[in-house]
């Protein structure tokens, strides 16, 4: 198994993607540290206006660790770049919410096994759903440089953990 294929640089991504992959790395940070992790979780989805948010990642997080056909790379809060398996997490998110959901199916079922990939589905759509609703909206561009999306109205204030 290889990782440390970084793809992009985080500074490179637009707030939105930035704070849910940083709410994605924390929550397996909490779980290999055995650290608590969801105030700070909780007060990103705050932040972007999706206070239930943490919950619905929590559980696409879970169905991730239950049913990933191998390990994943998500990075620490603090690494500077981005996986492939990290975009591809990001790219569910964007297609979920362009409704493109047969896509976001056939993206986390090529990380997922079926029922990790449904549970999952359905966790991202209701987070891009609660993310829609406070004028959170993902915005898929051409790939140039390392930046692969485009989001609008985020204003995520990252915290830090380490």
């Amino acid at each position: 198994m290889h990782f440390g294929t970084s793809v992009g640089r985080c500074d490179a991504l637009p707030n939105l993607d930035r704070a849910l992959l940083w709410a994605m790395r924390a929550w397996v940070l909490g779980q290999c540290r055995k650290r608590e992790t969801g105030d700070q979780i909780r007060q990103v989805f705050q932040t972007l206006g999706a206070p239930d948010g943490d919950r619905q990642l929590g559980r696409f997080m879970r169905a991730l660790s239950h049913g990933a056909r191998r390990s994943l790379e998500v990075n620490c809060v603090c690494n500077p770049h981005f996986s492939e398996d990290e975009a591809r997490l990001l790219d569910v998110f964007r297609l979920q919410q362009q409704d493109r959901h047969d896509e976001a199916f056939e993206t986390l079922s090529g990380l997922t096994v079926e029922f990790a990939a449904i549970t999952g589905c359905d966790s991202a759509n209701r987070i891009v759903l609660a993310l829609a609703e406070c004028g959170q909206i993902f915005t898929a561009v051409p790939l140039t440089g390392a930046s692969r999306w485009h989001s609008t109205g985020a204003d995520a204030r990252l915290n830090r953990l380490h």
